[in-house]
Parts: structure tokens; C-alpha cells; sequence
């Protein structure tokens, strides 16, 4: 595992923080993102968060786990601007989440559901031909990071 903290210079965005977070695609990866995503969360003050990111990293993390064959899997909580964003980065941009829900008898498939009911946005988005980003977001009002 690989972690680090980042002070964005150079955006414009006054006291905005990014942690990023590297994990080999394992299956305790799920459970090292989450529980890494939380700590982030409670150590910036932000431990409100915690179990809505714990369920949305556990989701879009085990998505990743699941349903690519990506070496690593990507993990980076990004403070600013009164938003709290959780990004998922993997190496399968042809593998894209599915939208639409599952069978009504269907016992699984609900995890992005669960994702756009406990965040206040999320996305898949491409970043060139090599990587996915699947990101959620919260507001948490202004942020004075220190």
C-alpha cells in the first residue's frame, strides 16, 4: 500500500487537500480503502461522513475489485471547496458501471444504487485510454483546512 497527502498548489482553491492511497487488487483491498477513506475523514474533521463513505468506498471499491482485472486500485479523498470527493481510479476504462437497477429478485447489482442514495453526486468518468475514475461526492460546507 502506498499513501500520501498533497497540498494542491497552483488551482485556486484555497486550503484544498488531496490524500491518495495505492492498494494492489486484492480482496482485502475493499476493506483497506474503506477503512483508510474513514480515517481520512475523521482525521479532518469530517468523521460525520464516515459511514456514507464507508458504503460508498465499499461499493465503488469492490466494483473495481470485481469487475476489472486492474493491477492496482486507486483510492483519493480530495477536500475542497466545501466538498468532500472520494475518487476510485482503475486501469479498465472499457468497463463501465451499470445505471440501471437489477432484477427485482436479483441478489446483486444494487451497489451504485446505494452510492447515488448516500452521496450527493457520483460519476464514471474516463481519463485517456488507460484509466476509470468512479467518484462520489459530499458537501460539508466551507472547509478551513490547516
Amino acid at each position: 500500500m502506498n499513501t500520501s497527502a498533497l497540498h494542491q498548489a497552483g488551482t485556486g482553491v484555497s486550503g484544498s487537500l488531496t490524500y491518495r492511497m495505492v492498494v494492489p487488487r486484492r480482496a482485502e483491498a475493499v476493506r483497506v480503502a474503506r477503512d483508510w477513506v474513514v480515517s481520512v475523514l475523521g482525521a479532518a474533521g469530517y468523521g460525520q461522513l464516515g459511514e456514507r463513505a464507508r458504503l460508498c468506498a465499499s461499493e465503488v471499491v469492490t466494483n473495481a475489485y470485481r469487475h476489472t482485472d486492474t493491477p492496482e486500485i486507486a483510492v483519493e479523498v480530495v477536500l475542497a471547496d466545501g466538498r468532500v470527493t472520494v475518487y476510485v481510479y482503475d486501469c479498465a476504462p472499457e468497463r463501465w458501471p451499470e445505471r440501471g437497477g437489477p432484477g427485482l429478485l436479483a441478489t446483486r447489482g444494487r451497489g451504485l444504487l446505494l452510492v447515488a442514495a448516500c452521496a450527493d453526486d457520483w460519476a464514471a468518468v474516463a481519463q485517456g485510454d488507460c484509466v476509470k475514475a468512479v467518484w462520489f461526492s459530499f458537501a460539508v460546507g466551507a472547509w478551513t483546512g490547516t
